[in-house]
Order: structure tokens, then sequence, then C-alpha cells
């Protein structure tokens, strides 16, 4: 059933009086129903005297209001519904049962006093025939008479004979009627049964049984689920409850057997322990990655400083030693070689602002790169230099 809305309310603080207009309280709401106000709050209908009165409980708690909004609420439900169906209908097929037996005593009273009728009309036509026997002269007249007497007992008995009809079907009429009251106070026992078995808002501690659920499977929910089986070398675990952490358990993790076990402990997160030639699945893609470069990435590089005696290697990428041969000549050799002695290119500068410096190749090798550094005097002069900061850098090999 939908909110009834219609017209407004007038309402008092403190009162529990509520005057409608534009209202149809009667027809639209019931004792029980709920009752929200202009103040927006909920209220119990506790008594309907008119289309445009009623009465709330508690009594109003907001502000007064001459023409507010408000909304009457449907709160028994449509069992309610059905209920008050069928009291109406009950009532009126008690008031039907009244009538009828009220026209079966009538019919029987009717039928009484036609066979009353009857025995007089009777006792007349032989009144009737003996005068006719006694009187030839009057023979004709108590003939005609006694025809009368008798016509008139033929009617009486035929009223009669409908007052017993109108009787019979005045008593199947009644038949009827309680047949059709058994069967509401059956249908009102069955709408009893539906809402007695329903469970009411909150917790229903003596629920027994639940439909669509076998014995055993309520006894299950009832009983509550068992815990888990932890799996065993030999046994497969049985799924269930996991057993309850404790305070001490907060850091550890579930294993397959069922318990809390700690995290392994040793290193620091991100940290590969041993060494490289231990890492064999790393070392692979290491040597991969060395042997056989993508040409867009350096195959080798190096930074040194071109002093007399060793050069100062200060970072290096596949590259063993840088030997100084003399002064600006150096020799690059390659920890893996190159998979070709020319098929590579390299990249150089030098560390030097107060000329033009310059780098140039003296030979090329799959196993290493010679190379010399160079300074301009003038634009004719070149000579060999040693550079504070010497980069180099092969791709493609």
């Amino acid at each position: 059933m939908t909110w009834y809305k219609t017209g407004t309310v007038s309402v008092t603080s403190g009162s529990n009086a509520v005057i409608g207009t534009g209202t149809s309280f009667i027809a639209n709401s019931r004792v029980g129903d709920a009752f929200r106000g202009p103040d927006g709050e909920w209220y119990e209908v506790t008594n309907i005297a008119s289309d445009t009165a009623l009465s709330i409980a508690p009594n109003y708690q907001g502000a007064t209001v001459a023409a507010g909004v408000y909304s009457l609420a449907p709160m028994q439900g449509y069992v309610k519904d059905s209920a008050d169906a069928l009291r109406a209908a009950t009532q009126v097929i008690a008031s039907g049962v009244a009538d009828m037996r009220e026209q079966v005593a009538a019919a029987t009273e009717a039928a009484t006093s036609a066979g009353q009728s009857k025995t007089v009309a009777t006792e007349q036509a032989g009144i009737a025939t003996a005068a006719a026997e006694a009187s030839t002269d009057n023979k004709d007249a108590a003939q005609l008479a006694a025809q009368q007497s008798q016509a008139s007992a033929q009617a009486s008995g035929a009223a009669a004979v409908r007052s017993e009809s109108a009787r019979d079907s005045v008593v199947q009429s009644e038949q009827a009627a309680a047949a059709s009251a058994a069967a509401a106070s059956e249908s009102a026992e069955q709408a009893e049964a539906v809402t007695a078995g329903k469970a009411a808002s909150g917790d229903n501690n003596d629920i027994n049984s639940l439909h669509a659920l076998t014995a055993d499977g309520f006894d299950r929910l009832r009983q509550g689920i068992a815990q888990m089986v932890g799996a065993t070398a030999s046994v497969a675990g049985v799924k269930g409850l996991v057993p309850v952490a404790s305070v001490s358990d907060r850091l550890k993790v579930l294993s397959g057997a069922g318990i809390w076990v700690a995290l392994p402990k040793g290193g620091t997160w991100g940290e590969i322990a041993g060494t490289l030639s231990a890492q064999t699945d790393l070392q692979a893609a290491l040597d991969a990655k060395t042997s056989k470069s993508d040409p867009r990435l350096p195959s080798a590089y190096v930074t040194f400083s071109g002093s007399a005696g060793t050069p100062n290697v200060r970072g290096a990428f596949n590259v063993s030693s840088v030997v100084r041969n003399s002064i600006g000549d150096y020799t690059i050799n390659f920890s893996n070689p190159m998979s070709s002695a020319s098929n590579y290119t390299f990249l150089a500068s030098v560390s030097q602002s107060n000329f033009d410096p310059g780098v140039s190749i003296i030979n090329m090798s799959s196993t290493s790169l010679r190379i010399s550094t160079i300074k301009w005097q003038d634009y004719q002069n070149v000579v060999l230099f040693d550079f504070p900061t010497v980069c180099v850098t092969v791709l493609g090999g």
C-alpha cells in the first residue's frame, strides 16, 4: 500500500490532536498506522474520529504548524489488509444469515397459515355439500359454493406448497452461508498460520528450523562451521574456519598445514645473498646481455684519466684494463670480445677548455680498441696529449 499524503494538517506542540484539511482519514488510514508529522518525526495513530481528525501518540513533539505536509504509512502490512477484508466479509455473511433466518421464520409462518386456511376451506366444502343434499332447491347454489370453496382450498394448498418451497430455498441459502462462513474461518486460520511462523526483527533465538534446508544442513548452521584441517605429506586438507590468530601470531602467515608460522628471516629486503655465481639464472641473464647485447645499448664504456704510468679507470663496463702506450696513446682491452673486429663504432670525448682536443683511431680489433688523444696548437700543428679525463663508449659490438 502507498503512503497517504493528500491535503495538509494542523498540529499543536504538546497536543495529540491532528486536524486535516482536504483529507480522508477514515478511508485511507487505520489505528496502528504510522503518522509522520511536519517535524519529520514518527507517531502512532491511536484514534480516527473523522475524515479530518485523528489522534496520535506520543503528543506532537515539534513546533506548532497550521498547514503542514504529512504522511500516513500502513504498518500492519498485507496480512492486516486480508484480515480487514475477511472481517468485513464475515460481518456481511453473518448479517445475511440473520436475514435468511428471519425469512425462513416468515415463510414457515405463512405455510402454517395457508395450512389452516386449507383446513377451514375443506370444512366449508363439507358443510356446503351437506346443505346441497338437504335442500334440492339450493343444490345448485350449494354446489357453486362448494366449487368456490374447493377452488379456494386448492389455491391455499398451492400457496402452502410455494411457502414450503420458499422455506426449502431459505434453508439451502442458510446452508450455503454457513459453508461460506466456514471457508472464511479456514482462510483466516491459514493467514494466521502464515504470519505465525515468520521471524520478528532482531535476534530470534527460538528458531528451530528453516525452509529449504535439510535437518543435517540446519544442524550444521546451528552448531557452526568446523575448523579447517591442514594438509599433511600424504593427505589433503579440509576447508573450514581458519584457526584464530593470537597476539603473537600477528606477524605470521597461515601455512597449508593449518598452523601459523613465522616468516623466514635473514638478509634485508631486496638483498641477494651469496656470490653472483651462485645465482645461476641471474648469471645466465647477465651473460646473455654481455655476449649478445642490443645494438642500441653500449657494448662497453670506460672513463679514465690519461697520465704518465697506468691510467686511473674511474668507471667501466666490459673493460678489463686501459694501457698507456705513450703520451696520448691508449689501448682499451675488452672483458668480453666484440662480435666483429671492425663492425662496431665508438664515441669519445676528452676534457680540456684551453684548446681544441680530438680523438683518433689507431687500431680496432674484437678484443681491444687503440686510440690517440690530440690537441690542436693551431690550425696546422697537432700534438699527442694526456688529458685529465677521457670518455669512450663502444656501440654495436
